[in-house]
């Protein structure tokens, strides 16, 4: 009998990463087949790209051509001591684990991504999918973290591909679905604002461009969020209809957030050199470069240990400095600092 609805409870998400062949379009998969813990949400668009043409003569359409298809897929999940979104869809055995990999070191790896649905009265997801779709050599187009103190640390994740089919052999990597989060309810700990570990976490912090105090001295980080988009734009080639390659188009924005609950003003100078002259307005600047990077710890492990790692490399300098709030409603004011740098992205999550 077909479902009345979908809900949480009667999906699941299966990943495996591959790698495209010598710009081909067949894939190698190398690495683990895995059902996806801790995801919130999943999104799947498919846009049918059409061109129209027109003739002398006739007002009515002469044709509409049919492109490949846009087929994009977006993740939400919590962080909760097992692997992220990101590192699944670019592991593999072949070419190596990708913790701790920049980003031109990962250009090349895809996955396929499926979606199972199970019948409606089910209260876990076990055994063999009613309804299936599985999206075969998916790229990592964008990804996000967030840090937040009112609610859970989770990623963001969108890949893109052209090609999506439902319950069918694809020929692929996922050939089936007959598997999902299993046949007894499992916890984890879900990792929230207690789970940074200020002790590794490099802020960019002090002068030239820097945010004001330091952990446990005057700061009050109240979220973060990192994020980078990789662009992926198509190469295509005669005699073949989907593109053979979808390259990262570089240089690549990498961008921080930082927003803290003010208590001395931003601290931050924004000098216009009006006073200098000769050589010193020649090295005169308002700011420097910084590190930053994240760690979030897993306390799924006994004794709890550095679970998580996203690292933007120290070359990231300050793009704006917003002071708001602190009006009359009785709102506190807080102070928000961006940060950019570029290509240096890499993130580190546990095996599980």
């Amino acid at each position: 009998m077909p479902n009345n609805r979908i809900y949480y409870a009667i999906q699941a998400v299966k990943m495996k990463p591959c790698q495209t062949n010598d710009g081909g379009t067949s894939y190698t998969y190398a690495g683990t087949e895995r059902v996806l813990r801790g995801i919130q949400s999943i999104g799947i668009t498919s846009n049918f790209n059409l061109e129209q043409v027109y003739q002398l003569g006739q007002v009515e359409l002469y044709d509409q051509v049919e492109e490949v298809p846009d087929i994009e897929v977006t993740l939400s999940k919590v962080i909760d001591g097992t692997r992220l979104v990101y590192n699944v869809a670019n592991d593999g055995s072949t070419y190596g684990n990708s913790n701790g990999k920049n980003l031109a070191e990962l250009t090349n790896r895809r996955c396929d991504v499926a979606l199972g649905i199970w019948d409606d009265t089910r209260f876990i997801t076990s055994g063999t999918a009613a309804y299936y779709v599985v999206c075969t050599g998916m790229y990592v187009s964008a990804v996000t973290y967030n840090f937040v103190t009112d609610g859970n640390l989770s990623e963001d994740v969108t890949l893109v591909g052209n090609h999506k089919k439902w319950s069918l052999n694809t020929g692929g990597g996922i050939t089936s679905f007959s598997s999902g989060i299993g046949t007894t309810a499992e916890t984890k700990r879900v990792a929230r604002r207690w789970s940074i570990s200020r002790g590794d976490t490099l802020l960019p912090s002090g002068t030239g461009g820097g945010i004001n105090g330091t952990w446990g001295s005057g700061l009050h980080v109240n979220s973060m969020t990192l994020s980078t988009t990789l662009g992926r734009e198509a190469i295509n080639e005669l005699g073949r209809r989907t593109p053979y390659y979808r390259y990262v188009s570089f240089p690549v924005e990498v961008t921080a957030e930082f927003e803290v609950t003010a208590t001395e003003g931003d601290n931050v100078d924004a000098d216009d050199f009006e006073t200098q002259t000769g050589c010193e307005a020649a090295k005169a600047t308002n700011l420097r470069d910084h590190a930053i990077k994240v760690v979030v710890c897993d306390a799924n492990v006994t004794p709890a240990a550095t679970g998580y790692v996203i690292d933007l490399g120290t070359k990231n300098k300050l793009t704006s400095v917003n002071y708001t709030g602190g009006d009359t409603g009785g709102g506190n004011a807080t102070i928000t600092y961006s940060y950019q740098t570029f290509n240096f992205f890499t993130v580190a999550s546990p095996a599980v």
